[in-house]
């Protein structure tokens, strides 16, 4: 866990800013590509793993080195980067099975078998807005101090913390479990 310098420098606060959001998005997070819901779920659905994601920018695009540091240039860093987490959020997975059932497989049953809802590391495509968080603590009309960064920080992690929550649902729909084996178990009496 980073702690804030005085003065700040543009690492440092990236480094207190991964504490705050990327802390948060990468935990608890159980599907990915690495761990699907149900073996019939797209894979292509996942962005990442349920590692998270890794931060992608570095004290270099607050500041260059020696420069100085604009309120500016943190806010819309951090609002960026909070941003392209927000795709990391609550799956409702559906798996839904077709037909009248009545094999013999594990599905011999139509109708939902599958009906859960967990963090997820989706693809980009399925990324939010965040619109523009609050930056009282982080304008150009105040000076910005280490507890006005911590209180953005706070912000940020609060807006992406709701994104997380809304919840995208994907039904998979498929035949009955057993209809490979069936399909090749019949040839086999043909």
């Amino acid at each position: 866990m980073a702690s804030l310098n005085n003065p700040v420098n543009p690492q440092n606060i990236v480094d207190r800013f991964s504490d705050y959001v990327v802390g948060t998005a990468n935990s608890g997070i159980s599907w990915g590509t690495n761990a699907y819901p149900f073996g019939e779920f797209n894979g292509a659905e996942f962005g990442g793993d349920t590692g998270g994601r890794g931060i992608a920018i570095g004290g270099g695009n607050i500041a260059a080195v020696g420069a100085t540091i604009t309120a500016s240039n943190i806010y819309n860093t951090l609002v960026a980067e909070t941003a392209a987490y927000t795709n990391i959020r609550n799956l409702r997975a559906l798996l839904f099975v077709d037909g009248g059932g009545g094999n013999t497989g594990s599905r011999a049953t139509a109708g939902y078998v599958y009906d859960g809802t967990a963090v997820a590391h989706m693809n980009t495509g399925y990324r939010q807005g965040i619109g523009s968080p609050s930056a009282s603590n982080v304008s150009s009309s105040n000076t910005v101090t280490s507890a006005g960064l911590e209180t953005f920080f706070d912000t940020l992690r609060s807006t992406y913390t709701a994104n997380r929550g809304n919840t995208t649902t994907i039904q998979v729909n498929v035949c009955h479990a057993s209809c490979h084996s069936s399909c090749h178990s019949s040839r086999g009496r043909r």
